[in-house]
């Protein structure tokens, strides 16, 4: 089963968009472009009639936004339902009550992004063991869900440098995200547009690469 990215080419791109029973992860720095194709996938489910559970942790959701890409906002924007933590505790309650949000009119879960909160917190806390388990517990929420209510699940994370390879970025939740996803994609920017790279599926090949620019409807091919 698969559910629509919101653009024909990604679909295209993943054979058909993206699988409804997994977690699926996007990373890449800071403005490459993972909040709009969250909100792509968004409106599209909302336009399809479905409800769509919206965490944002970053602030960085415009109405204006979603409007460009689809201005049935009246349709839209009343199937959407947006969760904003200010903090990682903030954010560890909602996923406390997030199984009992799971109705069979949820067609999509999504998380932008699950690190920026459980990054500060490391920053501030000396509980490290605490705050891992807590992310990890999350992370272990999402896959039940998504297995067991066959919802899809689209996370973002942000990246950090890879010391020992410049040229490489890490996620940020590292390996807690990765076991946990059963796809992983991977946005650069370059110098005129974006690449996104599919980095790990369960039937793709990975090192797969499609070029993109953000344009006013959502995102466009680049040839």
């Amino acid at each position: 089963m698969k559910v629509t990215t919101g653009s024909l080419f990604i679909d295209r791109f993943l054979a058909g968009g993206y699988d409804s029973d997994v977690v699926t992860t996007v990373y890449g720095p800071s403005g490459s472009g993972k909040t709009n194709l969250c909100l792509l996938a968004g409106v599209a489910a909302a336009s399809a009639g479905k409800q769509v559970l919206f965490m944002d942790t970053e602030g960085g959701i415009a109405v204006e936004r979603i409007i460009q890409i689809n201005p049935d906002v009246e349709t839209i924007l009343p199937r959407i339902f947006f969760f904003h933590p200010m903090t990682f505790a903030e954010q560890r309650e909602m996923f406390d009550r997030l199984r009992d949000l799971i109705t069979p009119s949820v067609g999509l879960i999504i998380v932008d992004s699950i690190s920026m909160l459980y990054r500060l917190e490391l920053g501030k806390s000396e509980e490290v063991y605490e705050v891992n388990s807590a992310l990890g517990k999350q992370i272990a929420l999402l896959v039940e869900i998504a297995r067991r209510k066959n919802v899809p699940v689209l996370i973002t994370t942000q990246v950090y440098s890879d010391f020992d390879n410049r040229d490489k970025v890490k996620m940020v939740g590292g390996d807690l995200l990765r076991y946990g996803s059963k796809c992983l994609l991977e946005v650069q920017k370059l110098a005129n547009c974006r690449s996104l790279i599919l980095r790990k599926h369960r039937a793709l090949p990975e090192g797969r690469e499609v070029l993109f620019k953000i344009v006013e409807k959502g995102v466009e091919e680049v040839s």
